[in-house]
């Protein structure tokens, strides 16, 4: 007598590797998109079936080709971090200077209101800890209200420090977490687990906010 296969629900962490990977799918469109039309611009502009920049068009390439590289970067670490095969920095990290950093990256496109008080320091990875705060706020702009601003608080508590980064206001039913959070909210939150902490998060229409919580030793 045959056997029969029968499938088993997902567990959470496979919810988050599916969602993971349609969000890293999604984003690596963009940047061959852009390669695309750079080369489709060039051959319209140069004779004889050749293709010669000009540096308007040189530089939309590089730029893409970067996009491209940093995204194969990021999906080799989440890959790591994963495995737990990522050597981690163990600092010394200043939370109040990460959070100055991580505006820095998100080059004025989403506004850090609030702010992380002088004198939090752990031994975090801070080029990690500064990535995780701007992927973290960029995800929370994204599913939450879109203003460009997110609130950030911070508490230390006993179990560590807890950042949350809220925005819009909470309302109607609550909604999962998919790949439209993007693909740095997944690799944030892997780097927080694999220091030994926590993500919490809550989303409904509009409204997204996320707590993570940095192990203090």
């Amino acid at each position: 007598m045959g056997s029969i296969a029968v499938d088993k629900p997902e567990t959470e962490e496979e919810v988050y590797r599916r969602e993971a990977m349609g969000a890293f799918a999604h984003e690596v469109r963009t940047p061959l998109t852009s390669i695309r039309m750079v080369i489709e611009l060039a051959r319209r502009e140069t004779p004889n079936e050749g293709l010669v920049l000009d540096s308007e068009l040189a530089a939309m390439l590089i730029t893409s080709i970067d996009d491209l590289q940093q995204l194969a970067d990021d999906i080799q670490e989440a890959s790591r971090l994963e495995r737990h095969k990522l050597l981690i920095g163990r600092g010394p990290c200043d939370l109040h200077a990460a959070v100055e950093t991580a505006e820095e990256l998100l080059q004025g496109d989403i506004a850090i209101a609030g702010s992380v008080p002088k004198g939090i320091d752990g031994a975090w990875d801070l080029p990690r800890v500064v990535r995780a705060i701007a992927g973290f706020t960029r995800a929370t702009n994204r599913i939450g209200d879109g203003s460009g601003s997110v609130r950030l608080d911070c508490a230390v508590t006993g179990d560590g420090v807890r950042l949350r980064f809220t925005s819009g206001t909470r309302a109607g039913e609550p909604k999962p977490v998919a790949a439209d959070a993007g693909f740095g909210f997944f690799q944030s939150r892997l780097f927080v687990l694999a220091i030994g902490g926590t993500v919490e998060w809550e989303r409904s229409n509009r409204y997204f906010s996320v707590t993570a919580c940095l192990p203090l030793e």
